[in-house]
């Protein structure tokens, strides 16, 4: 990865590197308060029943998102494969699902400190990214309300979906972060799925690194968007058109990063780091 610095200055400061992460990391705040508020105004939907409304007075879709994907597949993709790879126990593939799943809570933390502390010059492109891209997807959340797969299958409006992207913990003989994942799962938003930020993120993370990373790292960013929207359907957690909802997400705060640089000031670079 080549990053640049954009002044010699940037690279000196009083603070140390902890109290210099937490400084990264201030921003974020902006991304919880969001969720918080998109919480709060889809309260009344929790029950998860087709014309609901929330707060604002959007009304909830349960069976329009799996129509969509029915239409394009034939079939709903998070059904077909928990037919065929779910049968009581817990597999290989569900600790790859659960540990995936995972790293979208992580990722965007990361990299914040990762572009902060070695591609400074980048820093307010990324969290324009960041920052756009939350506040498209919480946008959407409130306007079209959706239920996943899971909870559209639970009141019956598609096929026998369960929500397993937990069980993989299991797998792994790690019972308390399974446990924890729970109580998270059960504490967020349950009609938060249009778009699939879990899946936007990923995207975002490899878009936002792409130019400054070798061919190896693109390949694994490219596994990684592939393996999140795999995790996500076939745990129930999104359908398909959630997940490319997701990524145009993604594209849009892209473009937002791209317009930030072009319109930020660049000084000569006083060195060039690499990394591998």
């Amino acid at each position: 990865m080549t990053s640049r610095t954009a002044d010699p200055v940037t690279e000196r400061s009083e603070h140390g590197p902890v109290a210099q992460l937490l400084i990264a990391w201030a921003p974020l705040s902006a991304i919880l308060v969001a969720y918080a508020v998109a919480q709060w105004i889809s309260a009344p939907l929790a029950g998860g029943r087709e014309g609901d409304v929330n707060r604002l007075g959007f009304a909830l879709h349960v069976a329009g998102p799996a129509s969509v994907d029915e239409a394009v597949f034939g079939v709903l993709p998070s059904a077909w494969l928990q037919e065929r790879l779910v049968d009581g126990s817990t597999h290989w593939y569900d600790a790859v699902a659960a540990l995936v799943y995972a790293t979208h809570f992580v990722s965007i933390p990361l990299i914040t400190a990762l572009v902060w502390f070695r591609m400074r010059d980048r820093f307010a492109a990324w969290l324009t990214a960041v920052l756009t891209f939350t506040l498209v997807g919480v946008t959407v959340y409130v306007a079209y309300p959706a239920a996943p797969p899971w909870l559209a299958s639970d009141r019956g409006a598609v096929a026998e979906v369960d929500r397993i992207s937990r069980f993989g913990w299991h797998y792994l003989q790690l019972d308390p972060i399974a446990r924890v994942s729970a109580i998270g799962q059960g504490d967020s938003n349950p009609v938060a799925a249009m778009p699939s930020l879990h899946a936007g993120a990923a995207l975002l993370v490899a878009g936002f690194l792409w130019p400054a990373v070798n061919r190896w790292w693109r390949t694994s960013l490219l596994a990684y968007v592939v393996l999140m929207a795999l995790a996500l359907v076939y745990t129930g957690e999104h359908y398909v058109v959630d997940v490319v909802a997701g990524w145009l997400t993604a594209g849009i705060a892209l473009v937002a990063a791209a317009a930030a640089r072009r319109r930020t000031p660049t000084a000569a670079p006083a060195h060039v780091e690499e990394m591998t």
